[in-house]
């Protein structure tokens, strides 16, 4: 007598229960889920886009660094910049190169000592600044300036030769001043010289014991200030070098 297959577990065809197979099955399809997940991060990143590294510099575009300046080319630039036209009245002045026995400015020329040597203008409206070495004696240098103004700026001539001897003092009082007037070359020259404590411009303290020489040219059209300033043995001892600038101007 045959028996029919009973609860699925006969042997037709060899059934699976449908635990297990539901079970394989469910396994079988999130691994296949997976395996695609994985797939596709290790596409995405295959595809990232190579690093491309620094950017070449095209050398014929880029910027080129300019020439190291000379001391003589930075110095003339020095005196361009210190010395412009409002401040030399637009004429030209001399510089660190060129004839050293000759000063040029606001339009006049005069000789100086080889051993007065140009300085950069140290301050506003210097148009020319030289360093005065003592002759025969052991002291510090003095200070030469030239300013030119328009005429009619600057103050008047008087006014300024004031100012001037007002800068030393004798003790709690103004030192006393010598002043002179000439005629060089057509030009009148107001002079003027002092001895005492020198109080300058922004200066702290007066500075003992020195001297100035001084002179303000009316020539057409312009005013030119002379200055020189130093301990007074410096001063001193180049008297006759300014008393020849003074008198060979042209």
């Amino acid at each position: 007598m045959k028996h029919g297959c009973s609860s699925g577990s006969c042997g037709c065809g060899s059934s699976v229960p449908v635990s297990t197979f539901t079970r394989v099955v469910g396994g079988a399809l999130v691994f296949v889920a997976l395996a695609a997940v994985v797939m596709a991060v290790v596409g995405g990143c295959s595809e990232a886009p190579a690093s491309k590294g620094p950017t070449p510099v095209n050398a014929a575009a880029a910027p080129k660094a300019a020439p190291p300046r000379t001391a003589s080319q930075a110095a003339a630039e020095a005196t361009a910049k210190a010395a412009g036209p409002a401040q030399a009245g637009g004429y030209p002045v001399s510089g660190p190169e060129g004839d050293q026995t000759r000063i040029e400015v606001g339009g006049l020329t005069m000789p100086k000592p080889v051993t007065w040597v140009w300085t950069v203008p140290s301050m506003q409206f210097r148009a020319l600044q030289y360093a005065v070495p003592a002759e025969g004696v052991n002291s510090p240098a003095a200070e030469l300036v030239f300013s030119v103004f328009p005429a009619g700026d600057g103050g008047p001539v008087d006014a300024n030769l004031e100012r001037w001897a007002s800068q030393f003092r004798d003790g709690a009082n103004a030192a006393a001043s010598k002043r002179s007037e000439s005629t060089v070359n057509g030009m009148k020259v107001s002079r003027i010289e002092s001895v005492g404590d020198y109080m300058g411009m922004g200066a702290a303290a007066p500075r003992p014991g020195c001297m100035q020489l001084g002179a303000i040219v009316q020539a057409p059209g312009r005013n030119i200030f002379i200055k020189v300033v130093g301990p007074q043995a410096t001063v001193e001892s180049n008297r006759k070098a300014f008393e020849a600038m003074i008198a060979g101007m042209r």
